[in-house]
């Protein structure tokens, strides 16, 4: 055991350069030593599932002796069942409004913001390496970092990253926590090109961090494009002053105002208490410099590890995954194969047995017989010497039979492995054409599950404590005014404003209020939306499934999954109006329903009182028109009766103009019939006289 520096040994920490590096060097040292088994069994454990399951002084035995030695590696394939199951159910981490100014608004906020950091830093392949690395050796690391939007932006975001060798972190050996929550301090160390050190801190270290450990220890640490650094965690503790104003607020010594200010505010100081707080800070270092000092303003180390399996031995801490027990069984699995596979190779092969000669001319078919697939075989047809009867053709014998304890000693052991694994029972073992119900394989499943559930459970721990230490730097990192991109639950993605001053508060204020982080486990989003489809089909034949249709028909187009079901849904939701809720309204959503319900109740009174007022109006317009009738029917009456008078009166006075007219024409035909008559007896005359005259004149002429 190294010896710990006089610091540390009085509980003090360095605060010099070369004091800090020597005390990292020996929390270094002091880590190594006392993971020194974890780590050197965890390298083990991953060459074993890898297919490195033999000795090596029997292996190399074999191979020189040129005998079998096969890996069957079904540790591999357990593994990867239970790595492949928390990948299909990841855990989700959720948060939820505690006090102090939170709201449900700001916490789904909030959730959408965590979401959009696990998607944009590949969050799911961090959980399902540190998982994979927490099943095969034992333990393995998240975590969580800052780093800026671009280079010409002062806004930072958060990053969960993936560690694919645990083995370059040295944690605090005293931690006893299974999220490492009590970590006190954490070295990490990663290689960094030569030419990015050069612009970040300037002039190489030629040396760069040359303490190496089990499973760290590359040969050449400081090579031809790279150099390799040290990252130290520390918490460091202080002791401060808790005040408790009249107005029930609470302030820390550095954030406590002035008297005179709490005059002009007109509070006072009603409590005070002594506190110990805790600050983060970290350093990058190499062997002989500090290149780098920050202080990290969340309140924990931002690395959580994901345990497999913890075993307290007096105080020691063991950590092993699922290979550890695996290991002898695996062992004793390939032998029981890779010996039977060499017994059977070794057995004589079934001789063709015929009369001699039977071969002639075809020698090399015959040999090479149980060796190669030949279509056919020809033979010399051979007759008995004593009686010249025609002699059967050649027949291959009967092959030895092999041991039969090696089949039942390859089918125990692997039995025997099932059982280590936690698999009951492999769906190899049914029988041919037995019938094996879905609740029996769903038994079958949940025995796996149970058997390794601490795996999952452990993740969850793991990811509960990822979730806090997000939220407690979420204020921190996003405590300005601006837009950015959360990530709903169901995967669609959205523009939010942050800390946006809105009348005389501030919405979606992340920079205050309390919340707390649970994790949400079981089917993920699309299989829980593909059965809440099949739910609400079923929900629309039972008495209920009209007033279902009526108001939820756009969640039920939403959850099935077909091309343009979200377009279809929008569509809907013009016609319901309980579907109109404002996602970013200030009103919760259950203020809302009710708020909408009320309102469906006055549209559906106003389309009474409009239905009665058309009623009234249509009755009343009935009777206006009823009475305009009569009206009418009375006023075609008195004109019919007043035009029949008054064609009475203008027939009376056609006929009387007609006999007038008719009277003064007989007048003046009666006149000139006796003119006529005047003027015929004149003429008569006329002629009457001449006639009389020539008859004188006749006379006298004779």
């Amino acid at each position: 055991m190294s010896e710990m520096s006089p610091e540390l040994s009085q509980g003090e920490l360095a605060q010099s350069d070369d004091d800090i590096i020597n005390e990292c060097q020996t929390r270094y040292t002091f880590s190594q030593e006392a993971e020194g088994r974890n780590r050197s069994e965890y390298e083990f454990d991953k060459r074993f599932v890898g297919g490195d399951q033999w000795d090596p002084t029997i292996r190399d035995e074999r191979f020189s002796d040129r005998r079998p030695c096969l890996t069957i590696n079904i540790t591999d394939a357990m593994c990867r069942r239970i790595v492949n199951a928390c990948r299909e159910n990841r855990p989700r981490i959720v948060v939820h409004p505690v006090g102090d100014g939170a709201d449900v608004q700001t916490a789904d906020v909030i959730d959408g913001l965590i979401r959009h950091i696990e998607y944009s830093s590949n969050a799911p392949y961090a959980y399902d390496t540190a998982v994979e690395n927490a099943i095969h050796g034992g333990w393995g690391w998240l975590s969580i970092d800052a780093d800026y939007d671009s280079e010409d932006s002062f806004d930072q975001n958060l990053i969960i990253g993936a560690w694919p060798n645990p083995l370059m972190c040295y944690a605090d050996p005293n931690t006893r926590a299974p999220d490492g929550s009590d970590m006190d301090w954490f070295i990490e160390t990663k290689f960094l090109k030569r030419t990015e050190y050069r612009a970040q801190y300037g002039k190489l270290d030629p040396e760069g961090w040359r303490w190496v450990g089990r499973g760290d220890d590359v040969p050449d640490w400081s090579n031809k494009e790279e150099i390799r650094i040290a990252k130290y965690w520390r918490v460091e503790r202080y002791t401060d002053t808790l005040y408790k104003l009249s107005d029930g607020r609470t302030a820390f010594s550095k954030e406590m105002m002035s008297q005179e200010g709490q005059q002009i505010l007109g509070v006072s100081i009603v409590a005070k208490r002594p506190v110990v707080r805790k600050r983060v800070t970290v350093r990058i270092l190499t062997a002989k410099k500090i290149l780098d000092t920050r202080e990290w303003p969340g309140k924990w180390i931002p690395r959580v590890p994901v345990y497999g399996r913890r075993l307290d031995l007096n105080g020691r801490m063991e950590l092993k995954g699922m290979v550890r027990d695996l290991r002898d069984i695996a062992r004793m699995y390939n032998y029981a194969q890779t010996a039977k596979t060499e017994q059977y190779a070794l057995q004589p092969k079934a001789p063709w047995v015929g009369p001699e000669g039977f071969m002639d001319g075809h020698e090399a078919a015959w040999r090479d017989a149980n060796r190669k697939p030949i279509v056919a075989l020809e033979y010399k047809i051979q007759q008995d010497p004593t009686n010249g009867a025609t002699l059967p053709p050649p027949e291959r014998s009967e092959p030895p039979k092999p041991a039969v304890g090696f089949v039942e000693w390859g089918d125990s052991t692997k039995t025997d492995f099932l059982a280590v694994a936690g698999m009951a029972h492999d769906p190899g073992q049914d029988k041919e054409g037995e019938v094996i119900s879905g609740i029996a394989l769903k038994k079958r499943a949940g025995l796996a599950d149970i058997s390794n559930f601490d795996f999952y459970d452990n993740l969850t721990r793991s990811l509960c404590q990822l979730g806090r230490i997000i939220v407690d730097l979420i204020p921190h990192y996003y405590d300005t005014h601006r837009m950015i991109r959360i990530v709903r639950e169901d995967g669609t993605a959205e523009q939010v404003q942050i800390n946006q001053p809105v009348a005389d508060h501030i919405k979606n204020d992340l920079t205050v209020g309390k919340y707390e982080v649970v994790v949400d486990t079981g089917p993920s989003y699309q299989t829980k939306r593909e059965q809440s489809a099949e739910a609400m089909l079923e929900l629309l034949g039972t008495p209920g499934g009209e007033m279902v249709a009526q108001t939820s028909m756009d969640l039920i187009v939403r959850a099935m999954d077909f091309p343009n079901a979200d377009s279809v849904a929008n569509r809907l939701i013009a016609a319901i109006p309980a579907a109109q809720m404002d996602k970013n309204s200030d009103l919760p959503p259950k203020a809302q329903a009710i708020i909408s319900g009320l309102q469906q109740q006055l549209a559906n009174a106003n389309k009474a009182q409009l239905a009665l007022h058309l009623e009234l109006q249509s009755k009343h317009q009935l009777e206006q028109m009823k009475q305009a009738g009569e009206t009418h029917r009375v006023v075609i009456k008195e004109e019919n009766a007043n035009e029949r008078e008054r064609m009475k009166t203008h027939t009376a006075m056609h006929d009387t103009h007609v006999k007038a007219v008719t009277a003064h024409d007989v007048a003046e035909i009666n006149t000139a019939g006796k003119i006529l008559d005047t003027h015929a007896t004149a003429a008569h005359e006329r002629e009457r006289v001449k006639d009389e005259l020539a008859q004188a004149a006749s006379k006298r002429s004779e």
